[in-house]
């Protein structure tokens, strides 16, 4: 894999020497002119050296820091965050049917990621709301996360003052510009326009997040055969390229400033011309985005439970179990759509984030392995038993058949009369994730913080009524907080 790696970079290097990238963004252009940019009109042009310079100025990890100290997590090395789904309009019933997202399911979901423990990271776009204004709508999502959750935060991108105004929050959030500043808190995930371009609006996001120190995930996402060339090898180097292109261009903003390197290289149905996601094709564009990654000494950010399918199905499970447990053997550090993501991200669903956990539930268990020592081994065991034994009823099995043995909580298992089995196994989701629900608490929040919070988006011209509407939401009518 290594040569092939050179040859991919090589190819992305002379992709921003010879093609360049086209910037919508005239004040941008003036502020990364210098050696090594060329510009003709709004397409800039990067020699090897100014890309590889800059790319050296990132940090190979970071921590990212969560309101509550406990949840703070590293990004990078060899540790795989979980997120969740990202950026869905409609939900999805178990019998295909959808509606529109509103702000009630953005707090339902954000209590079951907090809710779940192999989730560090929460918020984003869980699902776009449809019953708030569009132009808050980042605010809001963000602010009921806050709510919702303790957990690390991924923020919305936006143009320039909706990032100012999401930076404020984060700033009130996390005890004033200067301790925001001081450390990665609000993660913002920036996608480019394949082929070759950046939007005035990422490079907006791009902007205040260097201003402001907070990490960025940079990431292209050309499909094989439509918006990047067919040959997975050549579409590889596409996005690496803008994704090269991004990343010097946030370090020569703010030198320093975390980013991930983010490509989501997707396949295509070229039967249809969209977009693919379940298939093997953008399985194995995951394994090279890992490995580039590593190469460059910069945190990952790729895969996840995807998949096309339209409903919750046995395809949306194949697919998604493939594409997880490629996500942990290549040592994917950022997953976002980890869980809920149906259709080629255009539906989220209660039953499949649930069923999602258990795959995660499952890979982890994979990838946590065997421990051999004596105690595991257990000679001593094996002799009391002896031949012909059993062990079913020795102190050891009772002892540890709570937290060694492989306990499901989902699914259908043994005698299914009571109803068929895709009735039991939907009844099975229901179930737990009802029972996640009724366990939730919400986090503190101190009364003082709750009112910054509530003062800034009045600022920003958010109704009181809407904000109150999202507390009763996210606490009900116990309001979690400190005096």
């Amino acid at each position: 894999m290594k040569e092939k790696l050179a040859v991919i970079h090589d190819q992305a290097l002379r992709i921003l020497q010879k093609v360049g990238i086209k910037l919508h963004h005239a004040e941008l252009i003036q502020r990364i002119r210098q050696p090594g940019v060329s510009v003709n009109t709004n397409t800039a042009f990067f020699t090897p050296d100014f890309i590889m310079d800059a790319v050296g100025r990132a940090p190979a990890s970071f921590t990212l820091h969560a309101r509550n100290p406990r949840h703070d997590t590293v990004v990078g090395g060899d540790h795989v965050n979980c997120a969740p789904g990202y950026g869905c309009a409609t939900v999805c019933a178990p019998d295909g049917r959808r509606r529109n997202a509103v702000m009630a399911d953005y707090v339902r979901l954000a209590q079951l990621i907090h809710q779940c423990p192999h989730f560090t990271i929460n918020g984003g776009i869980l699902a776009q709301p449809s019953d708030v204004p569009a132009d808050q709508s980042h605010l809001l999502m963000v602010y009921a996360a806050m709510l919702s959750s303790d957990k690390c935060l991924m923020g919305v991108p936006g143009h320039r003052l909706q990032m100012q105004a999401l930076m404020e929050l984060g700033a009130v959030a996390f005890g004033g510009q200067a301790a925001f500043t001081a450390k990665p808190h609000l993660l913002t995930l920036i996608n480019t326009i394949s082929p070759l371009q950046i939007d005035e609006m990422a490079l907006d996001a791009m902007i205040v997040a260097a201003e402001h120190n907070q990490p960025v995930i940079i990431s292209p996402s050309p499909a094989a055969g439509t918006t990047g060339p067919i040959d997975m090898a050549a579409n590889i180097s596409l996005a690496t390229a803008e994704a090269l292109a991004g990343i010097a261009i946030v370090q020569t903003l703010r030198p320093g400033t975390p980013v991930i390197f983010g490509l989501q290289c997707l396949g295509a149905d070229l039967r249809s011309g969209n977009i693919s996601i379940g298939s093997p094709a953008y399985t194995l564009q995951s394994k090279y985005t890992a490995a580039l990654a590593r190469m460059y000494h910069l945190p990952s950010r790729c895969g996840g439970t995807l998949t096309d399918a339209s409903y919750l199905s046995p395809q949306s499970g194949y697919e998604s179990m493939l594409n997880m447990l490629a996500t942990f053997q290549n040592g994917v550090n950022v997953v976002v759509h980890s869980a809920g993501t149906l259709d080629r991200f255009a539906a989220i669903s209660y039953e499949k984030l649930i069923m999602d956990i258990q795959i995660i539930d499952m890979v982890k268990y994979y990838f946590d392995d065997l421990k051999i020592d004596p105690s595991t081994l257990n000679l001593e065991l094996i002799r009391s038993v002896g031949p012909g034994g059993q062990f079913l009823t020795t102190r050891d099995t009772l002892n540890k058949c709570r937290t060694h043995a492989w306990n499901p909580l989902i699914g259908v298992h043994g005698n299914t009369s009571g109803g068929s089995p895709p009735e039991l196994f939907l009844n099975s989701l229901a179930v737990r994730q009802q029972a996640m629900l009724d366990s939730y608490t919400a986090p503190p929040m101190d009364r003082a913080l709750l009112a910054e919070l509530d003062g800034m988006m009045v600022r920003q011209g958010v109704d009181r009524g809407r904000l109150s509407t999202i507390r009763s939401q996210a606490w009900g009518n116990s309001p979690p907080c400190n005096d």
